[in-house]
């Protein structure tokens, strides 16, 4: 498998590259996990050789049973990993962190990303950062290599078995932790049907002999959801423009959701309720809408070749998100506005100049003013989202429990 950076993927020019993913296959050669064999790289790192790996990485054709047995095994994989003495491990441009600040280098390098790949302004991002860094888990029980990408879709897995984990762009030196808390978002919030998380923790802590600390995981969890804004943000301004854009716009509203629930479950801040379901008003658009989604949906994604069908699938949704927005955009608008212009202490009419003000006003606020914050940005988050109708049961999920 010959895998190539062409130069415009939302994370081109980071330090998340292939040749750390090559690094992490290079460090991990010695078979204790189940990974692809490093065969070559490119001279400039910008391409890797590996070794065909088999097996699937789609769970969704499995029974409940079995998937909860290939998860375990994941599980039981991870767990070899985070065994492994980080300290005997080459390495290279890895930032290497204390056991007392375990998360450091993680969050500088991800306002690096932040700071270097996203223009337009994150006032959520800015204010997540700010709130993560100053709360920072100040402890690890192990420096280990984490994955850093953890969840479905990241492994293989063949007749009930692991055969191969893939993707390493994101892996780093820090508190195992970490993984845990994607385990907890990418795998089981965006996932269903996954095994039973609590259960996997457990296996988890059993076979490393460390504890899955609810708070620390807890943690770790929003700053996933932090990589993960910032990682669609930067798709969205710098790069991917050849690539199917639905799932970076469509999580970014998701997020707008769940990371402000995140950080205040964090903070120990109750939210007020969600707000009334927006306004609906008719327009002469939304009969040409529905029949281009009828169109699109149906004859046309019916008519297209395997390959291309997913990629209508998005633009499919993309269609259900702008007959939304015509039946309930003003509504929101009209709310957004009013919730800015309180938050920054002037009615700005362009909507990109108030999200700079606010991202300036978090950038610099107090925490005294944490709460304050977090319930506007959940609310921001809740109107938002009544844009994008089909994320409405992954926005009205509970995060898992973590204990």
């Amino acid at each position: 498998m010959l895998r190539a950076d062409t130069g415009d993927g939302p994370l081109a020019g980071t330090e998340l590259t292939l040749a750390r993913e090559a690094a992490a296959y290079a460090a991990l050669g010695g078979g204790l996990l189940p990974i692809p064999r490093l065969l070559a790289t490119s001279a400039a790192g910008d391409a890797l050789l590996v070794e065909w790996a088999r097996g699937r990485d789609s769970l969704d054709e499995l029974e409940p049973a079995a998937r909860a047995r290939v998860m375990d095994g994941y599980v039981d994989a991870l767990a070899v990993l985070h065994g492994i003495d980080a300290g005997r491990l080459e390495l290279p441009g890895f930032a290497r962190p204390e056991r007392g600040d375990p998360a450091r280098p993680e969050l500088l390098l991800w306002r690096r990303v932040f700071e270097s790949r996203v223009r337009r302004p994150v006032p959520l991002a800015r204010f997540a950062f700010a709130w993560l860094e100053r709360n920072a888990p100040r402890r690890a029980d192990r420096i280990s290599l984490c994955h850093g990408d953890v969840g479905p879709g990241n492994f293989l897995h063949e007749e009930g078995r692991v055969t191969a984990l893939l993707d390493w762009e994101f892996a780093h030196l820090g508190d195992p932790l970490d993984d845990l808390g994607w385990l907890a978002f990418r795998g089981h919030h965006l996932n269903d049907g996954i095994g039973d998380l609590g259960s996997q923790l457990r296996r988890w802590s059993e076979r490393t002999g460390l504890s899955a600390e609810p708070q620390r995981i807890a943690w770790y969890r929003a700053l996933v959801m932090l990589r993960m804004l910032v990682s669609c943000q930067a798709a969205l301004d710098s790069g991917a423009a050849s690539l199917d854009r639905t799932i970076y716009f469509s999580l970014s509203a998701l997020l707008g959701v769940l990371l402000p629930r995140a950080l205040a479950g964090l903070a120990g801040v109750a939210l007020d309720p969600a707000p009334e379901a927006p306004a609906a008003a008719a327009s002469d658009e939304a009969e040409v809408l529905d029949s281009l989604l009828a169109e699109l949906g149906g004859n046309l994604l019916a008519a297209l070749p395997a390959a291309q069908q997913g990629r209508a699938r998005g633009l499919a949704l993309l269609v259900l998100h702008l007959r939304a927005a015509d039946r309930f955009g003003a509504s929101v608008r009209t709310a957004e506005r009013e919730l800015l212009a309180r938050a920054v202490g002037r009615d700005e009419p362009e909507p990109l100049r108030a999200r700079e003000l606010l991202s300036a006003r978090v950038a610099a606020a107090p925490p005294a003013e944490d709460a304050d914050w977090l319930r506007l940005f959940a609310e921001l988050g809740a109107r938002r989202i009544a844009l994008w109708p089909f994320l409405a049961g992954h926005a009205a999920k509970p995060l898992a429990a973590l204990d």
